[in-house]
C-alpha cells in the first residue's frame, strides 16, 4: 500500500455512451459503494471514451492507489480495445486461456447456440493476468499486479460485473489487503434545512473523534447525514458510532425520522401499522406522487386504501364535495379534500394538497409554489401553507414529503 492508513481505490469507466449520457454510470456508483462498504476508500472515479490514449493516460495516472478497478471495453466488438492496451500497459501479451475458452463454450453450450470465431477470440487474455471466470457473460475478467497496485478489469455489463465483484472479487481483495475496519450510520432528517441543521450540531461536529467523519447529503424536504468511521479496533468503533448518535439524538431529536436509510413514507406506514390504523390521501398539485410512495413499499395494502387525484377542479368538487367558493388552492379547500378522502375511504387520517407547482399559473395571492398541505384525523384538520419556489419537481417532492412529515408528527404527539 502506499500509505498504511487506509487502502485507496480509484475506479475508471470506460465507454463512450457513459460520456455522451446515452448510458447512467451507475457501475461507479455501485462500485464505490461496495468498496467503501468493505473498508476500502475510494478516492475518485474517472470516466473516459474508448480512444487508446484516454484509456493508457487514465491507467499511468494510478500510481497513488493501491486498488483500480476498470469496466468497459471487453466485449466482441471492434471498439473494444481494453485489452490490447492492458498489454502495452503491462508489457505482455495476448495468449489463448483455456479456462476462459471453456467458460464461453459452456455459457453458449447453455443457450443452446453456437460461439462464433469472435466470441472465441474473447479467450485470448494477457498472458500476465490472473483470470477471473464470468458465468454470466463472454467478457473475461483480469487481475493484474504492478508497483504493489492491483488493477482489476471488469466487463462494462452492469450484471455481469456485479455478480464477479459479490462473488469473487471482494474476498480476494480483503484477503489481499486486509483493509481497515469501516462501519457506519444514517441519520434522516427533515423539518430543517442544511445550513440550520448545520448551525444546530456545528459543537458535536467539531467534536468528532478523529476517525470518524460527517457527509451531509440534501434531497427534496430533507437532509440525510452520513457519519462514517475507520479504526482498526472494530468494537470499539462501532461503540463509538453508537454514543455519537445518542448525543445527536439530544440536539436534533425533533427533526430525525429514521436512523437508517428509510423513506419516511416507510416509517409512517410502519407507525399506523405498529397502531392499527389506516391512511388515505387526495393529491392535485402533487399529481399521485405521494400514492406513488407510499404503494412502491412492501406490505403498504394494510394500512393504505386509496387515494383521489383530483387534479380538476370538477373533480374535487363532485367526488370529494369539496365546494369551490374562491380558489382551489386555499386552506379550506385543503381541509375539505383531507376531510373528504378520510370519509370516503373511512381511514383513520388523510393528507391532501394543492397548490400551483409551477412553472406557471401563480397569482398575486397564490405566486407559483404555493402549496396547502391539510391532515384529517380523527379529532381535528390542520392545514398549512408553504411556498418551496419555482422548480416544479423540487415543489412536487417536497410537498409530498412535508405531507408526511406533517402526520408524523402528530402520530408522535397524539
Amino acid at each position: 500500500m502506499k500509505e498504511n492508513d487506509f487502502v485507496k481505490a480509484k475506479i475508471i469507466t470506460i465507454g463512450d455512451e457513459l460520456l455522451l449520457g446515452q448510458v447512467v454510470n451507475t457501475n461507479a456508483s455501485w462500485l464505490g459503494e461496495q468498496l467503501n462498504a468493505n473498508g476500502f476508500q475510494l478516492v475518485s472515479v474517472l470516466t473516459i471514451g474508448d480512444g487508446e490514449k484516454d484509456i493508457m493516460d487514465a491507467l499511468c495516472s494510478c500510481n497513488d492507489v493501491d486498488i483500480v478497478i476498470i469496466t468497459g471495453g471487453l466485449g466482441p466488438t471492434a471498439d473494444d480495445i481494453t485489452k490490447p492496451i492492458l498489454c502495452k500497459f503491462f508489457n505482455t501479451e495476448l495468449t489463448l486461456n483455456d479456462d476462459a475458452l471453456e467458460n464461453i463454450n459452456e455459457i453458449f453450450r447453455l443457450r443452446g447456440s453456437q460461439m462464433t470465431e469472435r466470441n472465441r477470440l474473447q479467450a485470448f487474455i494477457p498472458k500476465s493476468c490472473s483470470y477471473i471466470p464470468n458465468r454470466f457473460g463472454t467478457a473475461p475478467c483480469m487481475w493484474f499486479e504492478k508497483n504493489d497496485t492491483v488493477y482489476i478489469s471488469l466487463p462494462g455489463v452492469p450484471f455481469e460485473m456485479k455478480s464477479i465483484f459479490t462473488t469473487e472479487l471482494i474476498e480476494r481483495l480483503k484477503n489481499h489487503f486486509k483493509p481497515t475496519p469501516y462501519a457506519r450510520r444514517v441519520i434522516m432528517t427533515t423539518g430543517v434545512g442544511e445550513s440550520f441543521l448545520a448551525d444546530k450540531i456545528q459543537q458535536w461536529e467539531e467534536a468528532l473523534p478523529d476517525f470518524m467523519s460527517l457527509a451531509y447529503l440534501p434531497q427534496y424536504g430533507m437532509v440525510r447525514l452520513r457519519l462514517d468511521a475507520r479504526h482498526e479496533d472494530e468494537k470499539f468503533m462501532q461503540e463509538s458510532l453508537d454514543s455519537e448518535v445518542e448525543k445527536l439524538k439530544d440536539l436534533i431529536s425533533e427533526h430525525i425520522f429514521a436512523y437508517d436509510d428509510r423513506p419516511i413514507s416507510e416509517v409512517i406506514l410502519n407507525i399506523l401499522k405498529d397502531r392499527k390504523q389506516t391512511l388515505s390521501t387526495a393529491e392535485s398539485c402533487t399529481g399521485g406522487s405521494i400514492a406513488k410512495m407510499i404503494t412502491s413499499i412492501p406490505g403498504c395494502s394494510s394500512v393504505y386504501k386509496g387515494s383521489f387525484v383530483s387534479y380538476a377542479t370538477e373533480v374535487k368538487e363532485n367526488l370529494l364535495n369539496v365546494k369551490v367558493e374562491h380558489s382551489v388552492v386555499s386552506k379550506e379547500v385543503a381541509e375539505q379534500m383531507a376531510v373528504g378522502v378520510r370519509s370516503i375511504m373511512k381511514t383513520d387520517y388523510a393528507l391532501a394538497t394543492t397548490g400551483i407547482a409551477g412553472p406557471d399559473g401563480g397569482t398575486e395571492e397564490n405566486p407559483i409554489g404555493t402549496v396547502w398541505i391539510a391532515l384529517a384525523t380523527p379529532n381535528c384538520v390542520i392545514a398549512k401553507r408553504y411556498n418551496f419556489g419555482k422548480d416544479r419537481q423540487n415543489n412536487i417532492e417536497r410537498s409530498c414529503i412535508t405531507a408526511f412529515e406533517m402526520l408524523r408528527q402528530y402520530l408522535l404527539n397524539n
